[in-house]
């Protein structure tokens, strides 16, 4: 009996639909989208697979996994005091960890803290265990697939010392607007301490858009300070949290209140013409975040383009290195190419 055919079945009864990987590679399209029958459907093709996996956030038993991407166990020790600990805990092949975690519509973040070597993982995909890898197997060396219905919640806290000359922002999932919980809500629908520099953050981030001095926003925070805390902040702290979001503002990079952008860099400007720099643009606007994305020639018409047209785009962007092919695709109508934003998620 191969690998998938045997675990398929064990992770379909937890509630998670996987699906055959080769390399780190799926093996089949719409993954992120598959459901328990389809999962089950892969097993008589794909029963000798090595690899398994299963999509993030997605499907009956939503998880979240933290991605710790070091075999450090003092780093895994600290995240786990971070984050909050959790039943579940996976070795990857080289070495590195896995916690899972309850999804609580977490995006995907690539280090969301430069400093740290940690990915939030609540879109994409992971490989699961007892996957095969070139140095070991992928396993459980915490929990197993009967603790799935236990999981916690990811917590949000502490991102740790950053050397970037703003500090990082907390993670704005779901939503740019999050407060929090309610369980980090206290008396009389105050924000707790746990919440109050992310919360004040943001605040000051709004807040500058109407203010023409930095000591009009100090004033602002101030009150907010005051006013909104079970606990106010110290006032040292409030100064530190004021100055990083006028940085921004000074900087014009606060988009606060101003909706979603697509980033494009200037020499990608320089460098593209004008169909390859557009189709970037559409690309970063639809599936920045996203793990990886389809190709199909059927976006040529989308675009009003023909085939070749999109092809040579397409084709550029990949030799650029600006997008890399994950999944040739071609065995079918249902099979497109696959491919993902050079390095993870744009």
């Amino acid at each position: 009996m191969g690998l998938f055919e045997e675990w398929q079945p064990q992770f379909a009864e937890a509630g998670i639909a996987t699906f055959p990987v080769a390399d780190k590679r799926p093996l089949v399209g719409h993954y992120l989208k598959m459901g328990i029958k389809a999962s089950t459907s892969l097993v008589p093709k794909y029963g000798n697979a090595e690899q398994l996996g299963f999509a993030c956030g997605a499907g009956r038993r939503k998880i979240t996994v933290l991605d710790v991407d070091t075999p450090d166990e003092k780093v895994l020790a600290a995240a786990l005091d971070r984050h909050g600990q959790t039943p579940i805990i996976v070795q990857s092949g080289s070495g590195n960890y896995q916690a899972w975690y309850r999804h609580n519509g977490e995006r995907r973040k690539v280090r969301p803290d430069r400093s740290l070597p940690i990915d939030i993982l609540g879109g994409g995909f992971v490989v699961a265990p007892p996957s095969f890898a070139q140095k070991q197997r992928y396993r459980f060396v915490q929990g197993s697939l009967a603790d799935v219905d236990s999981l916690p919640v990811l917590r949000y806290a502490g991102w740790g010392t950053n050397t970037n000359k703003h500090p990082s922002p907390p993670d704005p999932s779901p939503s740019p607007d999050r407060q929090g919980s309610l369980a980090d809500v206290g008396p009389r629908g105050r924000v707790s301490d746990g919440q109050r520099n992310n919360t004040l953050w943001r605040e000051c981030m709004k807040m500058a858009h109407d203010c023409h001095r930095i000591e009009e926003l100090m004033e602002k925070a101030m009150e907010h300070n005051r006013s909104a805390y079970y606990e106010p902040l110290p006032a040292d702290e409030v100064l530190k949290i004021v100055a990083s979001a006028w940085g921004y503002e000074v900087e014009d990079k606060n988009w606060f209140g101003y909706g979603p952008r697509v980033i494009l860099a200037v020499n990608e400007m320089d460098e593209l013409n004008q169909d390859e720099f557009f189709l970037l643009a559409v690309l970063r606007r639809y599936h920045a975040g996203s793990a990886d994305f389809a190709l199909a020639n059927a976006m040529a018409a989308s675009l009003k383009w023909g085939l070749p047209r999109f092809k040579a785009a397409v084709n550029t962007l990949r030799t650029q290195g600006l997008i890399e092919c994950i999944h040739a695709g071609g065995r079918g109508p249902n099979d497109p190419p696959i491919y993902r934003f050079r390095g993870g998620a744009a």
